[in-house]
């Protein structure tokens, strides 16, 4: 899907080659008593034990998959298309999803919680909504929390502050906003350099020990970037009391050895799959099942899509940014709406543009893998399929943000 990025056949041969050796590794490390494990202060994961009520309701109600909205913006590229982020939404509901996140990219605040109060109003009781909660104190979070509160959210992304000088603050801080929230809170396992002093994989192990202790923590979110041993390290000091949300689906099928794996979160899901073909939502099921050679299979089936996704992402991923269009432009060939995002002034390293090239490569890759994409020209994807239906056209547009023609 990017000319400087490897071939198709290549990158699948570099991801066959990972999953043997993690495989082979985390197997290793699952049946001996590591000197990791030896150190956690903690026996290695047994499963859930002593469940509170939110870790509960996780075991019940994280299942499968979660997405994300983007939105979609009409001529003026500054009103978002309501029609269109509740379209979105149906075809997250239709993937079998549990819970989605609006990603409001390029938003004004006023657009931001339209946005988020169409998708509430959409969501109802047919899929949960999920919110962010980023570094700060609880003073600053205070009104944010409220309104996600208000509007039905059931769970949060939680962010921790990696310009705080000790994990016993980064665990304080994250602390005062979990007990002054009745959201479920999801940690955020992005790594940061600005913390390796303190732990070399970057993220606050000990800060989120103690946080998985707490009642409302209730799973963690693994960064589609993370190491193996750092991924292994997470797992072994937080998976006998959260879910792990696990991006790569080879590391999946290589944690699965030791921990239960059964949901993903906040991420584009459907991007590798269709409401026709849900293989994503039906892998995770086999997962939770402990069907494991049945998942297994029925990844290798559709392991060309998940490693050209995973090649396109890498790339943006690595330094900060995110290739949104290619993401909007693969829910739309599977069944979405569509449409252009704002203006982001981002370099093209940060957001590339999507050309033709793309494009094409995009509609090939669905077609190897047998997942059925719509009939539709490539201008009901720059406005939208709400807006094509009304007659709008790529003509009515003053310009096309990161979309090449």
């Amino acid at each position: 899907m990017n000319k400087n990025k490897p071939s198709g056949e290549l990158e699948s041969v570099k991801r066959r080659n990972f999953m043997m050796t993690s495989a082979a590794a985390l197997s290793a490390l699952a049946v001996s008593n590591s000197a990791f494990s030896a150190n956690t202060k903690r026996p290695p994961n047994a499963g859930f034990s002593d469940l509170s009520t939110k870790k509960l309701w996780a075991l019940r109600n994280l299942r499968g998959g979660e997405s994300f909205i983007l939105p979609s913006v009409g001529p003026d590229l500054k009103t978002i298309d309501e029609e269109a982020i509740r379209r979105e939404l149906r075809h997250s509901i239709a993937n079998g999803f549990c819970s989605v996140l609006p990603v409001p990219v390029g938003l004004d605040s006023a657009n931001t919680a339209l946005m988020s109060s169409i998708i509430a109003d959409e969501a109802k009781d047919d899929i949960l909504q999920v919110g962010l909660i980023r570094p700060g104190t609880l003073s600053q979070m205070e009104p944010q929390l409220r309104e996600m509160e208000q509007r039905g959210v059931s769970h949060a992304l939680m962010y921790f502050n990696p310009e705080l000088a000790s994990q016993d603050a980064m665990a304080e801080q994250m602390l005062s906003i979990i007990e002054n929230t009745s959201l479920a809170i999801v940690l955020y396992a992005k790594p940061s350099a600005a913390i390796t002093h303190l732990d070399p994989t970057g993220l606050p192990l000990d800060a989120f020990d103690r946080l998985a202790d707490h009642d409302s923590v209730v799973a963690v979110k693994f960064t589609q970037t993370l190491r193996p041993a750092t991924a292994y390290a997470l797992a072994e000091r937080v998976g006998d009391r959260l879910l792990l949300g696990v991006v790569d689906i080879e590391l999946m099928l290589a944690l699965s050895l030791k921990y239960p794996i059964q949901w993903t979160g906040q991420w584009a899901i459907e991007s590798l799959q269709s409401p026709q073909k849900p293989w994503m939502s039906e892998f995770l099921n086999l997962m939770r099942k402990k069907d494991y050679q049945d998942a297994y299979d029925l990844y290798w089936q559709y392991e060309k899509i998940a490693s050209n996704f995973y090649a396109l992402q890498e790339p943006s991923l690595s330094i900060g940014g995110h290739p949104w269009m290619h993401i909007k432009y693969m829910k739309w060939l599977t069944g979405g709406n569509g449409g252009l995002l704002p203006q982001l002034n981002e370099s093209p390293e940060f957001v590339p543009h999507l050309d033709a090239e793309a494009r094409a490569q995009c509609r090939a890759i669905y077609a190897e893998v047998g997942i059925p994409t719509v009939d539709l020209p490539d201008e009901a994807f720059i406005v939208g399929n709400a807006a094509y239906e009304r007659g709008v056209r790529a003509s009515d547009f003053a310009s096309l943000p990161q979309y090449i023609r």
